[in-house]
């Protein structure tokens, strides 16, 4: 086979995520797709992985740390009392990361000290992962300044170094003030958006196109009210159309979620739309 014709693997956040934290028979199938091909992805693409699964780490992180938490079980019924589906995916998908592997006791007060240790390990190692691991495109036509927040920890005083990155990158205010979302979205990408939200104007609703109406639905309002309904919340919920529009064109976007397969045909992206885990594992 001609090597041009193999194309260049460009991953989406959900591809990204399977690779790092799905189940083994999930990794394995992607590693069986991929066969060592170099995977790129971007600042944004790492951005989003920094936002849906690190940040919710180090939030956890300090919940371990609180005096009136005893224990490691104490901590995770905490976050699943406190916090809202996506956050306690997170941590679900952490346990068997990390803790399982060590044989902590849940339950035990001395173990509760050793897992605040592992866990600030292990983000700093997933960071590194993070960076290392995949190439990055160098292309993001957004500027996001999430993107650019470093996470840099002393091992001697981890919770310092967390607290910061947490801090800087929590600062949606000041990060938006430095992005050119606006700029990418209103002017770059204006005709390919108005492409999309007349294509989901069309489409009926469903669990297929659910998604893709709901991002064309805040493109839609984004382009109505300008500049001032780019937030960093919004930028959230569109973020696959912002993977979609900054990807290389020359690269085939990887993908599991539905909204690619309309996001990506308008704007002549190469895509490829991978079966979810659930169906692999009951292979």
């Amino acid at each position: 086979m001609d090597d041009k014709s193999i194309p260049q693997h460009f991953l989406d956040t959900s591809v990204l995520r399977s690779l790092l934290l799905s189940t083994q028979v999930y990794k394995q199938y992607f590693e069986s797709q991929f066969t060592d091909q170099p995977l790129y992805i971007s600042n944004y693409v790492q951005m989003e992985m920094r936002r849906s699964y690190l940040i919710n780490l180090i939030s956890f992180y300090f919940v371990l740390r609180l005096e009136t938490i005893n224990n490691i079980g104490d901590a995770i019924a905490l976050w699943s009392n406190r916090f809202k589906t996506s956050e306690l995916k997170a941590i679900l998908q952490l346990i068997p990361q990390l803790f399982s592997t060590h044989q902590l006791n849940f339950s035990s007060p001395q173990d509760k000290e050793k897992a605040i240790s592992i866990l600030g390990i292990y983000i700093k190692r997933f960071e590194l992962l993070l960076r290392k691991k995949f190439n990055n495109t160098n292309i993001d036509s957004t500027t996001c300044t999430r993107a650019l927040v470093p996470l840099t920890l002393d091992v001697q005083n981890l919770a310092a170094g967390l607290k910061q990155f947490a801090d800087e990158f929590g600062d949606v205010k000041n990060c938006r003030s430095k992005c050119q979302i606006d700029q990418f979205l209103l002017v770059q990408y204006r005709s390919e958006i108005e492409q999309l939200i007349q294509i989901a104007a069309q489409l009926p609703k469903n669990s297929n196109t659910r998604g893709f109406i709901n991002i064309a639905n805040n493109l839609k309002e984004i382009l109505a009210q300008g500049a001032t309904a780019c937030d960093c919340k919004r930028c959230e919920k569109i973020g696959d159309a912002v993977i979609a529009l900054n990807a290389p064109r020359n690269m085939q976007l990887e993908h599991t979620d539905n909204s690619f397969d309309y996001l990506c045909p308008t704007i002549n992206q190469p895509h490829y739309k991978h079966p979810s885990e659930s169906k692999i594992v009951a292979r």
